[in-house]
């Protein structure tokens, strides 16, 4: 009976050096839990979310890996939820807190570049160069920011024929910036995030809404929607992040950190804007091909347009100079990057 126990200790012993390392091996992973509330499969879930977080589990040798949940929140609680630690990583729209990012309504001006991708990496260079210090994201560790190509207004009106159509106009409205816009044109500003606008528009809630041509399919609008209104350089964009919780973010090893550093910031920018504008390029032809009818402002009816809107640039300039930033120099920066990257 000694003997056995003796042989049962020293097996038990053997088994439990055998199991160390492995224990030890997984313990070391990294698992990023990303609430994701956009639908499975949308095409930024499909076309920048998931190819980036594959490219982290290469990049780190599978020692840390992003796992997609369903939403844990609202789309506009998610900046919460990551920096309370309810998940490690999550994706939002600026303008769902537009009070709290005050400085980042730059990459949304009107009237700028119609490119989304040369749009989303002038972004991140002026943000990095002008705005980080000011500590906006507190909290998370912010990933990367994108924008999407040119915002025009999509209507289930038969056609518009001139900015005085949209007069009276209950438009869906993603951020103050639009409200904004909106008011200068005479429509009615009604307030949602984006995944409520199937509902709001079968439903007459609202006329029509701020958006890119790619998201009507995306989001089933493509049938209620019968005519457009375009700018040259759009009616603004819609600023996008990534972010991911400050203590997991500091949990990762040093190296793996470095390596994760390499596929953020300007790669995302760059990765996620290129994709998004070849995807709004496609969707444009396939709703024009579909009967779509799209009214571009021009002549004196632009002019008189941005008279009128040359506001809210001087406005965000004022809100900038209260965080200590120089408004005009940074627009100055972000406009030459514009014309740099618009040659390549």
């Amino acid at each position: 009976m000694k003997l056995i126990k003796r042989l049962g200790a020293t097996l038990g012993l053997g088994l439990a050096a055998a199991i160390a390392p492995i224990s030890s091996a997984q313990a070391a992973d990294t698992v990023l839990r990303f609430s994701n509330w956009l639908p499975p499969a949308h095409y930024i879930v499909k076309e920048m979310l998931e190819p980036w977080a594959a490219k982290v589990s290469e990049v780190t040798e599978g020692r840390v890996k992003v796992e997609f949940t369903n939403p844990l929140g609202k789309p506009q609680a998610h900046l919460d939820l990551v920096r309370n630690g309810v998940a490690d990583m999550g994706m939002s729209v600026h303008s769902y807190t537009a009070t709290r990012f005050p400085l980042i309504e730059f990459a949304e001006l009107p009237f700028t570049t119609e490119d989304g991708g040369v749009n989303s990496v002038a972004y991140w260079r002026t943000y990095e160069k002008f705005m980080m210090d000011a500590d906006e994201h507190r909290g998370v560790k912010l990933m990367g920011v994108w924008t999407s190509p040119a915002t025009v207004i999509f209507t289930n009106k038969d056609e518009i024929k001139s900015i005085s159509d949209l007069d009276g106009l209950k438009l869906r409205s993603p951020s103050p910036l639009f409200d904004s816009i909106g008011k200068a044109m005479g429509s009615v500003t009604v307030n949602a995030p984006a995944s409520e606008s199937y509902e709001m528009l079968s439903r007459g809630v609202i006329d029509g809404l701020y958006f890119q041509y790619d998201q009507m399919e995306n989001f089933k609008l493509d049938k209620l929607i019968k005519s457009a209104v375009a700018v040259p350089g759009g009616f603004g964009k819609s600023s996008q992040y990534m972010f991911m919780n400050e203590r997991k973010w500091k949990s990762i090893s040093e190296a793996d950190r470095a390596a994760i550093e390499k596929i953020s910031g300007e790669y995302i920018a760059r990765d996620f804007g290129d994709k998004w504008q070849q995807s709004e390029v496609k969707a444009i032809k396939t709703l024009t091909d579909a009967g779509l009818k799209t009214y571009h402002v021009e002549g004196a009816e632009l002019d008189k347009l941005k008279a009128d809107l040359a506001f809210i640039e001087n406005d965000w300039i004022a809100a900038a100079a209260k965080k200590n930033v120089d408004g005009k120099a940074a627009l100055e920066f972000y406009r030459a990057q514009i014309e740099e990257l618009s040659k390549e």
